[in-house]
């Protein structure tokens, strides 16, 4: 098979990452599962500790809501190379979160943010619908012997390029130009199932996802899609683990006059270890393919993956550095590819206040189909939170991008500021 050197390669660094790690004799010391009853112990304790966020309860319901106001600055929010554009956004969104034990280890829980976004110059981009935030979703965790079981429902609906959250989340990128109101719906469910073997944990997760768009220009995108994962942990001691872990996912798409129906798979090796306390390095590499139907045969693609973490908690801040190559779904073509390189830090130092700033370069290219661009971005913000109150709180931030193209009118920059105000009981 054409991937089997590759392949062979990753067998080999797995074998010797563990060997490394396990040192000559090859023995690990014990460890309590995670299933065990330690865990057990601690998912108890941790349900307590959660149910005492809640302020308000109606019988085994215990329930938080929340109400924030958002106000956001663009100097272009179009994304456009000419013709800038400014605008002022305000955001005002409610928010519920909700918590039932269903029993001594099992619960389900909801978090729902319903909003609205109004343009004060630009009108014609005020929507006609309340948006969704990314981060609703519906979760049963369940706890059965050896087994831990999330069954999950994520929904949400938005309309401008960028999530109006504060800067410095790394929103999800879209490569539009001139583009200011996309509505689009996406929702996710599935399950994720992790089962602890002792020394090996086998974790596997499977999600449908519908993607739809409301916007006719980007009806394109509309596509139902299929997501497995699997991986086999090993763990080495209290400091090392390592194992493989594999990706893979359909996608159908409704009309394929820009996209095509594709599957795709990734596969490799990784390691994670954590050689003092409070430090945590991860890495990973291997075999990355996408394979499209015979119209679309200049889109596939067999190539590599690989990326690398290193986190680090001291008392004054905690930060990291991620860098990798990835592909994924394009939004002209049918494939993305990214290198890049990212860092975040942030910072308690100060009381009931938190400071953060991150930082990224991306080098991407879309091909595949008629479409193909060559381009580079750079992200860059701050942000600073203040709990001021019990209950209220306030974040400032701001965030700069530029994007560099191959293609004329492709390229733009964009300032960003925003300011909000949130209550939550």
């Amino acid at each position: 098979m054409a991937f089997s050197p590759l392949f062979r390669f990753a067998l080999g660094v797995l074998a010797t990452s563990t060997y490394i790690l396990s040192g000559p004799n090859g023995k690990a010391q014990p460890r309590e599962s995670l299933a065990g009853e330690a865990a057990a112990k601690a998912l108890k304790e941790s349900l307590e500790a959660e149910q005492q966020q809640y302020n308000l309860r109606y019988g085994p319901v215990n329930l938080q809501t929340g109400a924030k106001l958002t106000f956001g600055y663009t100097d272009n929010v179009f994304y456009s190379d000419k013709n800038r554009r400014d605008d002022l956004l305000i955001n005002p969104e409610v928010q519920l979160a909700a918590l039932c034990q269903v029993s001594e280890l099992n619960k389900l829980r909801l978090s729902l943010g319903i909003g609205y976004e109004y343009y004060v110059k630009n009108s014609g981009l005020n929507g006609d619908a309340p948006l969704i935030n990314p981060e609703s979703e519906l979760v049963f965790l369940i706890f059965a012997g050896d087994f831990r079981i999330k069954l999950h429902e994520k929904f949400f609906y938005q309309e401008s390029l960028f999530f109006n959250s504060i800067p410095g989340s790394h929103d999800l990128f879209f490569n539009f130009n001139d583009v200011g109101r996309f509505g689009r719906w996406d929702n996710l469910a599935g399950f994720n199932v992790d089962w602890d073997l002792d020394k090996l944990i086998l974790s596997a997760s499977f999600d449908h996802e519908d993607f739809v768009s409301t916007t006719a220009r980007f009806d394109y995108l509309d596509r139902s899609s299929e997501w497995l994962t699997a991986s086999g942990t090993f763990l080495i001691g209290d400091k090392a683990k390592t194992g493989v872990e594999a990706q893979a996912s359909l996608h159908d798409y409704g009309k394929e006059s820009v996209l095509s129906d594709n599957w795709r798979a990734r596969v490799g090796p990784f390691v994670e270890v954590k050689p003092q306390e409070k430090i945590s390095l991860r890495a990973g590499v291997g075999y990355d393919t996408a394979q499209y139907e015979a119209t679309a045969e200049d889109s596939d693609f067999d190539t590599y993956y690989a990326y690398g973490s290193v986190s680090q908690e001291t008392r004054l801040f905690t930060h990291s550095l991620t860098a990798g190559r990835e592909h994924s779904l394009g939004d002209n073509a049918n494939n993305l590819r990214t290198t890049y390189v990212r860092y975040s830090i942030s910072s308690p130092v100060v009381n009931h206040v938190e400071l953060g700033a991150n930082a990224s370069v991306n080098f991407a290219e879309e091909f595949g189909g008629a479409f193909k661009e060559d381009f580079t971005y750079y992200v860059a913000g701050f942000r600073a939170g203040y709990q001021f109150h019990k209950y209220w709180h306030a974040d400032l931030g701001y965030e700069f991008l530029l994007k560099n193209s191959d293609l004329s009118l492709r390229d733009f920059y964009r300032d960003r500021v925003t300011c909000t105000v949130g209550f939550r009981f």
